[in-house]
């Protein structure tokens, strides 16, 4: 017996009687010319329906904007592999909100909780955090039915544990289709223990559970190719953008042999790799096998048939984490190997990869609270934060604040205070710098670097931490706007700068434009981008930054 209840589909079947869906939904304005106009003359928001591969699709059209949310794009039974959706109830997908979540934390009863950082990263009421096993649902925006427009997929953050496409309220891809010439996607897929638990050992039919949750991302993808055509997207040029978390999902993604021909370029947002082998999910299940203290014959059996709730509790009572495996299905070998070499699928594609000015490092709530002159930032003293980077780097102190003036002569050496710190992978700017760059560069592939240092003026000065730079690269930044208050001048010309070069990049594999030139980052030329009041290309610009912080011990 299977304990998942699928209620979307049951939902779907109501909204088509309800609304009455079928061949009668409105017609599609392919130019979207008549949905233009003023605030008093604005055509009211009506229905539109394109013809998908397996039924028609019914979304929303509102003022030259086009919307299908919560498009079911498979189904698939606890830990295994996922199964195409080949046919709609009736025919017809009615996409009109957001589709279930996989479970998780903030889905359970006994464990949901207000979100911490909800002030900095808001949904803003946006997020529909209803959790079921059939979470297998993607959001499509596009501002034409007709063109050929590239096509952004973004895997969202969460780790490999939690979060969800509708989560934060600048996931959203409205504004970015409104402001450039592309068509974005969004995709929910299996996670944590539903979506990474090796269960291979166990039966058969959970050959690739270790990887079930790419192995969703790859049927998204594929959807992709088979319908975005009729929603005015190039299925032959194809951009996966996965942030944090979704660092990890791309990248792996990269790596796999059956996804060569689902996209060719992407883009790394904060976010990580996975070099973690077979061995070591098999370790992270047996984990949670000793800890129930089942024998081999109760284990399928008993973990298919588990509660979602009973088994999260006990993989989290386990002391279980959640990666990418290589060596599973399609994901064969790691995104580096042992001697730097890059994965030879990933080799193939061309890449963005940066960070934030902080990540981790930033304020939690923007305020400073260690006793220093004011609440704010922009109160603390260059002797004040002196003070501080001694405390943190002791000897290495003045080679940090050096190296701080040299990379941001335009900044108070109070932000220095809140410099990425992270240790190792692809977040880590030091880690880029010396080393992750230069061997994605090494192989041959077209690689692109960038920080984000635009501060917010929102709390007297917030450095950009991680995930704060979402809305700019989005353009979503209207569904922050008490974050910008103060500052929209700068903050929408940061947003116009970073959302065109993605938009760029994901055109032709290069992200300049035409007011901003950007040289990828070579074995000879360390070139970064760097996103602020001033954006432009700089050459080695923090190395000596970098290398003060890392010498200290």
């Amino acid at each position: 017996m299977n304990h998942r209840v699928n209620r979307a589909l049951p939902l779907l079947m109501a909204l088509v009687m309800l609304l009455g869906i079928g061949g009668t939904a409105l017609a599609a304005d392919a130019t979207g010319s008549g949905n233009s106009g003023t605030a008093g003359n604005a055509k009211p928001v009506g229905l539109v329906t394109v013809k998908g591969t397996v039924g028609k699709i019914t979304g929303y059209q509102d003022n030259g904007l086009y919307a299908f949310r919560g498009i079911p794009y498979a189904t698939a039974e606890r830990f295994q592999s996922p199964a195409p959706v080949t046919k709609y109830p009736n025919g017809n997908c009615v996409a009109l909100t957001y589709g279930p979540v996989s479970p998780q934390d903030r889905t359970l009863s006994a464990t949901a909780a207000v979100n911490a950082q909800e002030f900095r990263t808001p949904s803003n009421g946006t997020a529909d955090m209803v959790g079921n096993e059939t979470c297998q649902y993607l959001n499509v925006w596009t501002s034409s039915l007709t063109a050929e427009r590239p096509v952004i997929v973004f895997f969202h953050g969460g780790g490999l544990s939690n979060g969800a496409s509708s989560e934060l309220s600048y996931y959203t891809g409205e504004y970015l289709v409104q402001q450039q010439d592309v068509v974005f996607v969004s995709v929910n897929h299996r996670l944590n223990v539903l979506g990474y638990l090796d269960m291979s050992a166990y039966g058969d039919q959970f050959a690739d559970s270790a990887i079930a949750g790419m192995q969703d991302c790859v049927v998204a993808l594929q959807w992709v190719q088979d319908n975005i055509a009729a929603m005015g997207g190039d299925p032959d040029n194809v951009t996966i953008v996965g942030q944090s978390g979704g660092g990890a999902k791309v990248t792996t993604l990269a790596c796999m042999s059956d996804t060569v021909d689902l996209f060719d370029k992407v883009f790394v947002m904060s976010g990580g790799y996975s070099n973690d082998d077979k061995a070591s999910g098999l370790a992270n299940t047996r984990k949670l096998v000793e800890h129930l203290g089942l024998a081999k014959d109760e284990v399928a059996r008993t973990l298919v048939n588990m509660p979602y709730e009973e088994l999260y509790n006990a993989t989290v009572a386990a002391g279980c984490n959640w990666t990418t495996c290589y060596g599973n299905g399609a994901f064969k070998t790691p995104f580096f190997d042992s001697k730097g070499n890059l994965n030879q699928y990933a080799a193939q594609r061309k890449w963005i990869v940066g960070t934030t000015f902080s990540e981790f490092s930033g304020r939690p709530d923007g305020l400073y609270d260690k006793g220093d002159a004011g609440a704010y930032v922009s109160k603390i003293t260059d002797a004040a934060a002196m003070k501080r980077l001694t405390e943190n780097y002791s000897d290495n102190a003045r080679a940090v604040a050096d190296g701080f003036k040299k990379a941001y002569p335009n900044k108070p050496l109070a932000h220095a205070l809140f410099l990425n710190t992270l240790p190792s992978g692809l977040m880590s700017r030091a880690a880029l710098i010396n080393t992750d760059l230069s061997k994605l560069a090494a192989s041959g592939a077209d690689v692109y670097n960038y920080v984000v240092s635009y501060t917010s003026p929102y709390m007297g000065t917030t450095t950009m931490h991680h995930s704060g730079d979402i809305g700019y690269w989005f353009y979503a930044i209207s569904a922050i706007p008490y974050q910008i208050r103060g500052d929209e001048k700068n903050a929408y010309a940061v947003a116009d700068a970073m959302s065109s070069a993605l938009a760029a990049f994901a055109a032709t594999g290069n992200p300049s434009t035409s007011k901003l030139q950007w040289k990828p980052w070579t074995a000879n030329q360390h070139n970064t981008m760097v996103f602020d009041t001033k954006c432009e290309l700089k050459v080695d610009f923090d190395s000596e930054l970098c290398s003060a912080m890392s010498a200290q011990k």
